[in-house]
């Protein structure tokens, strides 16, 4: 588990945790699912190639990458646990109770459980 992470204290600060690292590519398309863009292979592959280089020990070394879809735009910062294969992460944006409660539970499923596709 990530004992200390690094927290913003931005006012549009959405949800922030942890997720095992094999969950990231399933939290950002349920994340682009639920405002309406369409994130692809394109869209992974930049993640991926960040990936490696972060740190979630430093503030500096956060991946950020925008969701902007027709019900509103998010902004998701990744770092990489240094050491263990957990993920953090941080969503920013603007978000009604119902969409904040559905980040918050994609979140935490991602961090609960082991998610596949099929």
């Amino acid at each position: 588990m990530i004992e200390e992470v690094w927290m913003s204290s931005r006012s549009d600060l959405i949800h922030t945790g942890w997720i095992w690292e094999e969950n990231t590519r399933v939290l950002c398309e349920v994340l682009a699912q639920l405002v309406g863009y369409t994130f692809d292979d394109l869209d992974w592959m930049a993640i991926g190639a960040a990936l490696p280089t972060t740190d979630d020990e430093d503030e500096g070394r956060w991946y950020s990458y925008p969701l902007v879809g027709p019900k509103t735009t998010l902004e998701l910062r990744l770092a990489q646990a240094v050491g263990g294969c957990e993920l953090s992460f941080e969503v920013f944006g603007s978000a009604d109770e119902v969409l904040s409660a559905q980040i918050k539970l994609v979140g935490d499923m991602a961090a609960q459980y082991v998610i596949t596709t099929l």
